[in-house]
């Protein structure tokens, strides 16, 4: 089954995989100076470490944050979007990079997202759903042509008729592919013994509370916030307008307040 994943990788690093490939020790203090930057106008509260294959089933005000010198990630639902373009430049210039690769993935949208920028430009970004293409901009890597060119078909069920619309591949084996292609990772299960695995890579994370929010001794200490996912939800802690599209865009616009991008 495909993974979900939704992560900004920020690098200025000459072999990022080789410096991955050492293991990484998460530096706690700069990810929390880093996450601050990211939601300056918010209240954060630290709900522990973990690693990033967790951070991706993380909820909707959570983000997890981990630093480790030349570069740094960034992990959790803020990132799930369709349009890469229109990311906040505060969030590409939340750790020196020269390069930035987005990964999203969401197999119960049936969505492949990613993209890469050098110096803060985007260079390439695709988006889409098997059948509809949501972005895609700039020119395809020597990695693509493959998919491309009908070497990954889409696998039907059996009964199930091909719709004539679809693209030649499955958008979410797309981005895994980039995923492995740029940064030595594959998110979907079984790994090889070369792969570069989710759960060694840790994280730090915080729940993300609206300004003026006062937490709660307990939140304070460390222990886990509630999240937009409770049952319940503190009287400070305002839910979404009922009027934000459902939209995986939608949920990095909530937090990082963006619209269309000039």
């Amino acid at each position: 089954m495909a993974a979900t994943a939704s992560m900004l990788w920020l690098i200025d690093s000459d072999d990022f995989i080789a410096d991955l490939r050492l293991g990484l020790v998460n530096d706690r203090e700069s990810a929390t100076a880093m996450a601050h930057r990211l939601f300056a106008d918010n209240v954060l509260l630290p709900i522990g470490d973990t690693t990033l294959d967790r951070a991706a089933s993380c909820a909707d005000d959570e983000v997890f944050v981990g630093v480790f010198g030349r570069f740094a990630v960034i992990a959790g639902a803020t990132l799930d979007t369709t349009a890469p373009s229109q990311l906040p430049d505060v969030v590409l210039a939340a750790h020196p990079a020269e390069t930035a690769y987005l990964i999203h993935t969401d197999p119960e949208a049936s969505v492949g997202v990613f993209a890469q920028w050098d110096n803060g430009t985007l260079r390439r970004s695709f988006s889409a759903d098997p059948v509809d293409i949501a972005e895609n901009l700039g020119l395809p890597f020597p990695f693509e042509r493959s998919f491309w060119a009908g070497e990954h078909p889409l696998v039907y069920a059996e009964g199930v008729p091909r719709d004539p619309q679809a693209l030649p591949f499955h958008p979410i084996e797309f981005a895994d592919h980039a995923a492995r292609e740029w940064l030595g990772m594959r998110l979907t299960r079984p790994w090889d013994d070369g792969d570069i695995v989710p759960d060694r890579i840790p994280l730090s994370g915080f729940a993300i509370r609206p300004p003026g929010y006062q937490p709660t001794d307990d939140e304070l200490a460390g222990r886990r916030a509630p999240s937009s996912t409770d049952t319940s939800t503190p009287e400070s802690s305002p839910p979404a307008p009922a009027d934000e599209p459902p939209t995986p865009t939608a949920r990095v616009a909530r937090w990082f307040g963006f619209g269309k991008r000039d």
